[in-house]
Parts: structure tokens; sequence; C-alpha cells
């Protein structure tokens, strides 16, 4: 059973607000939508009655928060060697080689870079995830180590205060120098587990690139995702006519200059964010892996 401690506040301000929008503006470090979970579980109360997260708050009330503690997370421990880029007692930065699966899921029930994490760990922290990389996508990805420092960083996340590059090798020649992709991604009709610009299609997904280098019949660019879609940059990249070299899904060649790659040349290099503790802008890089090394040198 989940522990809890109660936190209580006269609310004098900002009138007719609602109740999630406001404590979410007070307690800097949780977002709306974590509010609204606890409400769902009736967990925030309004002079000792229970709310939704609509309610409208008055003059003189006085507003009740059950936060919920760190739950055990159900993972198996496994020795998995990791890349450990950064770590302190809020966060922790790994270089992610390409092939291994983020997190537990039906297929891959082991062998991820949780169950990495958790043996890591030593039972110390919780490992949690607050971004995605997809199995053959290779680069830095972020670890929370406890609640607070994961509400933080997802609440960023949300806000799109956080700066995410990649290095991309892309079929073709780009004419442009840079340029800016502003199409809405959905489940393609074709293929449900691919994500394709298309009229059904209901988020905007945003990436900017610059190109690095023309080689004779593939690109490389520097990739910014302003959004953070299921596959954005392996969709958008083929909506515009040049799919990641590897990535056989979205089209892209498998083979360049007689080479064949498994899988997509596409690399998380960089991540910049505001530190859950310190509030100041960090910065963390991730070096190429081999296979793109030989593409970008």
């Amino acid at each position: 059973m989940q522990e809890k401690f109660l936190e209580k506040i006269e609310y004098s301000k900002f009138e007719r607000e609602r109740v999630d929008s406001f404590l979410a503006s007070y307690y800097k470090d949780y977002s709306r939508s974590y509010f609204q979970k606890l409400a769902s579980k009736n967990k925030i109360s309004v002079n000792d009655k229970p709310v939704l997260p609509s309610h409208k708050l008055k003059h003189g009330d006085i507003v009740e928060v059950g936060f919920e503690k760190e739950v055990k997370l159900d993972i198996i421990p496994e020795k998995i060697k990791l890349d450990i880029i950064y770590e302190d007692d809020d966060i922790i930065i790994v270089n992610k080689r390409p092939g291994i699966v983020v997190h537990p899921s039906y297929g891959h029930p082991s062998g991820t870079l949780l169950n990495a994490l958790t043996a890591h760990s030593k039972g110390k922290y919780n490992p949690y995830l607050v971004h995605r990389l997809d199995k053959d996508t290779s680069g830095i990805i972020i670890f929370a180590k406890n609640e607070k420092a994961k509400i933080s960083i997802s609440k960023q996340l949300q806000n799109r205060a956080v700066k995410k590059i990649y290095y991309a090798a892309v079929k073709g020649t780009i004419v442009e120098n840079k340029g800016r992709i502003e199409a809405p991604l959905g489940r393609s009709q074709e293929n449900r587990k691919l994500m394709s610009v298309n009229p059904l299609a209901k988020k905007m997904a945003i990436s900017e690139f610059k190109v690095i280098a023309r080689k004779e019949d593939f690109t490389l660019v520097e990739v910014r995702i302003i959004t953070g879609r299921t596959h954005q940059i392996r969709s958008h990249m083929k909506y515009i006519n040049h799919p990641v070299v590897g990535d056989k899904q979205y089209g892209g060649p498998e083979t360049i200059n007689g080479k064949t790659y498994e899988r997509q040349m596409l690399h998380a290099y960089s991540v910049t964010f505001t530190h859950p503790k310190t509030s100041k802008a960090v910065q963390f890089t991730a070096p190429l892996p081999e296979d793109m090394k030989e593409i970008f040198k």
C-alpha cells in the first residue's frame, strides 16, 4: 500500500482558478497531469471535501493534497554493460547502444536498459524513465532517480523546454542548408506499427534540420526535435523523401557505398535541460557509435 503525506494550503489569490492549475503553479516541480491523477484517486480536497481537477477555487479555500511516495518497480535486476555519461543523486545519463530496448514490454520482458539500471542501483533508488529511444536508435537518454526529478524533467518535456539534437544519415542530397518540417503524425493506415503524415493525423510534430555534409548519394544532417512524437525523425525524413539510411521500415536504403547497414543511422547526440535540483541548465553529449563514425568521419 502506498504511503502518503498531506499538506494544506490556504488559498487566497487568483479567484476562480482550477485546482489542478493552481497546484501545478504552486508546486513548480510537479505537472498539472500529476495533480489530475491525484484528484482521480480522491487525494485532493478543498475544505475537507474531495474535488475534481476542474474544481474552481475561491478566496479562503483550504486545499489538501495527498502526495504519493515512490513505489518500488517490479523490474528484475540484470548485469548488462552500461555506458554512463553522468550520474548524481537525481539523474543518470546513459549513452544507449543500438539494439537494446529501453524498458520491458511484450516481446522484450528482460535485457533492457531499465533491467540494467535496476542492477546498477543496487536497491538504492528506482530508475525512472522520462523519455524513450527506439530499439535501434543509439545515443543519449535521461533517467530520473526519484519522483521529484522525474516530474521536473517530464514537465520540461511537456513544455518543450528540453533541447534534443540528433545526428542522422539520410538518403539522397538535401539541397537546402537548413529547413523546418511541420507536419502532423498519426498511425499509418497501411501499417499500424508505423507513424506517418496522413489526413487523419492529429498530433502536430515539428523538426528542424541543418546539413552537416553532402556525400555522393546521402546527406549528413543535424536534427532538432521541437516536439517528441513516436518515430518523429524517421517519419518526417521519409515525408520529405529523404528517409534515414538503414531504416527499411520507413524506406531508407540499406546499402551505402557497398556497405550494408542493419539499423537506422540515427543517434541522439545531445540533450539540454534544467537540472531538477540546482535549477541550472545542463548539457550532455554522447559520442557516435562505431557504425555511424564510419559515415561521419
